[in-house]
């Protein structure tokens, strides 16, 4: 029996891993590792480097690739995947049927620090582990699987 092919990757992932790797020649300090703290070292990198006359310079391909440096970070840490049909979305993170991270990364270079990329993180968290309460509100007492595990204790309600 044949063993089963890999699924694909998306464009995301592949516009992500780009990213990663020409932060990581260009500014290592930086230290993108998927992480969701490595997210409030690239906010601080955007504040540092692009004010808001650059910010409208910005090309479509950066944005691209930090949407879904973005995108592949939360999809890391709180589950989901990006949409199958190439859409720039990414669908199911916990209960959370839809996110638009492409849309924030252009949010953030528009609007500076009040639309963070790691504040954006940190909400769909809470608004995953809030609606997965509200799905099943006995989960909260249960030794806790998916979202309801990882922030288990973390936000109170």
């Amino acid at each position: 029996m044949a063993s089963p092919q890999p699924a694909p990757q998306s464009r995301y992932q592949e516009e992500a891993g780009t990213f990663l790797s020409t932060m990581g020649e260009m500014a290592p300090q930086i230290q993108l590792d998927y992480s969701v703290e490595s997210l409030q070292r690239l906010d601080q990198f955007i504040s540092e480097h692009f004010d808001s006359n650059s910010a409208k310079d910005v090309g479509e391909t950066l944005l691209l690739r930090i949407g879904s440096y973005v995108g592949e970070v939360i999809i890391r840490h709180l589950g989901g995947h990006w949409n199958e049909q190439g859409q720039p979305e990414v669908n199911e993170v916990g209960p959370i049927d839809v996110i638009y991270p492409l849309d924030k990364a252009q949010k953030r270079f528009e609007n500076g620090k009040e639309d963070s990329l790691a504040w954006y993180y940190h909400s769909i968290a809470k608004q995953a582990y809030e609606a997965e309460l509200t799905q099943h509100p006995n989960a909260q007492a249960s030794a806790g699987e998916g979202i309801l595990g990882l922030f288990k204790g973390f936000f109170k309600k």
